[in-house]
C-alpha cells in the first residue's frame, strides 16, 4: 500500500510540469499593436494601428484600428480605412471581427467615389507573454497569414 502510495506522490511530480504547462495562461489582447499581412495573390497588403481596451466582460474586449490596403498590381495604390471592432478571447485564441466606421482615403484619388472596402477580421492565437498574435486575416473570402506584435516592439 505504501508503495503504492510512494509511486502516485512521483508520478504526479512528474507529470505535473507538463499539466503546469498546458496550464499556463494567455497574454491579453488589451494594448497598443501594429500588424501587417502577407501578400495576397493580388499583391496587396494589410497593415495598420490597433487599440485594444478590455470591458466589463472576461475575455471581452472592444478596440479601434486604421489600416492601409496598399497594392502593386491594381489600379488603386492605397486604401486607408478606420475600423471599430469586437475582440473574443478563448485562452489563447483572439477573435476579431471589425466594422468599417470610415473610407480616410485612397490613391488615386478619383477612385474615392466608387471604392468599397469589406471589414478586416482576423483569427489569430497570442503568445504566453502577450507580445505576439500570429493566425489569419479573413475579407469577403480572402484568407492570408497575418502576424501582430505591440507597438515599438519590432
Amino acid at each position: 500500500m505504501m508503495r503504492a502510495l510512494v509511486l502516485t506522490l512521483a508520478l504526479g511530480c512528474a507529470l505535473a510540469p507538463a499539466a503546469s504547462a498546458q496550464l499556463k495562461k494567455a497574454g491579453s489582447p488589451a494594448g497598443d499593436w501594429e500588424f501587417k499581412t502577407a501578400e495576397h495573390p493580388d499583391s496587396c497588403t494589410i497593415s495598420g494601428t490597433m487599440t485594444v481596451a478590455a470591458t466589463n466582460k472576461k475575455g471581452n474586449f472592444i478596440c479601434s484600428f486604421k489600416a492601409v490596403q496598399a497594392c502593386t498590381r491594381r489600379e488603386f495604390k492605397t486604401i486607408h480605412t478606420e475600423q471599430s471592432c469586437v475582440v473574443e478571447q478563448v485562452g489563447s485564441s483572439v477573435e476579431i471581427k471589425a466594422k468599417v466606421e470610415k473610407i480616410v482615403s485612397v490613391d488615386p484619388k478619383w477612385m474615392m467615389a466608387g471604392v468599397r472596402y469589406a471589414p478586416d477580421d482576423f483569427h489569430v492565437r497570442i503568445n504566453e507573454n502577450g507580445s505576439e498574435m500570429r493566425g489569419e486575416f479573413e475579407s469577403i473570402g480572402e484568407i492570408e497569414p497575418v502576424k501582430f506584435w505591440r507597438t515599438g516592439e519590432l
